[in-house]
C-alpha cells in the first residue's frame, strides 16, 4: 500500500480498533494450540485418539492465529484508507456506468450489488467500483446519472461515493422513494 508518507496516527487510530477483537481470537487459537500441544506432549505412542484430538486441537489453534493475523491486518489497511480518504481526499463528480449483481446468494443468503462508476481527477478519466449500502438503492439512479465522490489525491485510482450527499440530492430532487419502515425527511408541503 504505497500511498505515501505514512500517517501514523490514522494508522494507529485504525490499529486501536482492531486490538481487542485481535487478542481475543489470538489467545482463543494460542489457548487451542496450547491444549493440543500439551495432548501430544503427554500422549503415548501407542494411544492413536489422544494424538489425532491433540493434532487436531493444534491444528486449529494455528489455524486461528492465522485468521487473527490475517483478517486484522487486511482490516486495518481497509479502515486506514477510509480515514486517509476522509482527511486527505478530493470531492468531485463521476458518472454512473451501471449495476450488477455481484453474487448468487444461496439460502437466505444477502444480494450484493456492484455500482460501476467513472470520473476525471486532474485531467485522467478513472473507473471504480463499490457495493450498494443496500437494495433501496437500486431503483434510485440510472446508467449516465450524476454520482458524488471522494477520491484519495495521492491515488487516485481510489474512490468511493459519498452516499449521504446523493441520497440528500436524490431528495431534494424528488428522485429517492422512502422504502418501507423509512421515514421521508423532506418537509411537508413537497419543498
Amino acid at each position: 500500500m504505497a500511498i505515501g508518507p505514512l500517517s501514523w496516527p490514522l494508522l494507529l487510530q485504525s490499529v486501536r480498533r482492531h486490538l481487542a477483537f485481535f487478542f481475543i481470537l489470538f489467545s482463543l487459537g494460542l489457548s487451542f494450540a496450547a491444549v493440543g500441544g500439551g495432548m501430544l506432549w503427554f500422549a503415548d505412542s501407542g494411544d492413536g485418539g489422544v494424538m489425532f484430538g491433540g493434532g487436531l486441537f493444534a491444528l486449529i489453534g494455528i489455524g486461528i492465529i492465522i485468521t487473527a493475523v490475517v483478517t486484522n491486518f487486511s482490516s486495518i489497511g481497509y479502515y486506514y484508507e477510509r480515514a486517509l480518504l476522509r482527511k486527505y481526499g478530493a470531492n468531485v463528480d463521476g458518472e454512473v456506468l451501471g449495476v450488477t449483481q455481484y453474487n448468487e446468494p444461496e439460502n437466505e443468503e444477502e444480494v450484493l450489488w456492484l455500482l460501476r462508476f467513472r470520473y476525471a481527477y486532474v485531467g485522467r478519466c478513472h473507473e471504480g467500483e463499490a457495493f450498494l449500502p443496500d437494495e433501496k438503492w437500486l431503483s434510485q439512479f440510472g446508467v449516465g446519472d450524476w454520482v458524488p465522490l471522494r477520491v484519495l489525491k495521492p491515488r487516485p485510482k481510489y474512490a468511493e461515493p459519498r452516499w449521504r450527499k446523493w441520497k440528500k440530492q436524490l431528495q431534494r430532487a424528488g428522485r429517492w422513494q422512502a422504502g418501507p419502515g423509512e421515514a421521508d425527511s423532506r418537509p411537508a408541503g413537497g419543498g
